[in-house]
């Protein structure tokens, strides 16, 4: 029996692991699908983030994960739904209370610039989701940093 627990505690970390892989290659499947339909190009970077860069910023003014920002933004799932719209109202938030994906997303910006982002479900809200935003969903962003301090 001893010998038979560690060979199930590894084969259920297998699982968990290949599991977890199967669903992110399958979100980036469905990024790239998404990415295919807008006609924008997109660039990927290392952590899984998708951008296009709509108005450059000023890129020599760019907020690190320990600023507060000022920010406006529209936020979509993939089918289009919007789940958070504060494009008309700018809002004040410290950077830490962001999600990773919407965090890398204002620092491609510049202070000024507007960018869309999209983001695997590993730099959004992951497993938990949140109110209108269901678990594992890649995320959509249309965000412009306004400011930053």
């Amino acid at each position: 029996m001893k010998k038979t627990i560690p060979f199930l505690l590894l084969l259920l970390l297998f699982v968990t692991c290949t599991t977890d892989e199967a669903r992110l290659n399958r979100e980036i499947a469905e990024i790239e699908n998404y990415i295919a339909t807008t006609g924008l190009d997109f660039t990927e970077t290392p952590s899984g983030l998708f951008y296009h860069v709509l108005d450059s910023g000023n890129v020599n003014r760019i907020p690190d994960s320990t600023n507060e920002v000022s920010f406006k933004h529209v936020g979509y799932l993939l089918d289009s739904t919007i789940f958070s719209n504060g494009w008309y109202a700018s809002s004040h938030v410290s950077m830490p209370m962001l999600v990773q994906g919407f965090q890398q997303g204002l620092q491609i910006a510049g202070e000024g610039g507007t960018a869309v982002v999209v983001f695997p479900s590993t730099l959004g809200y992951g497993e938990k989701g949140a109110s209108t935003v269901p678990e594992y969903s890649p995320l959509i962003f249309r965000l412009k940093l306004v400011n930053y301090y």
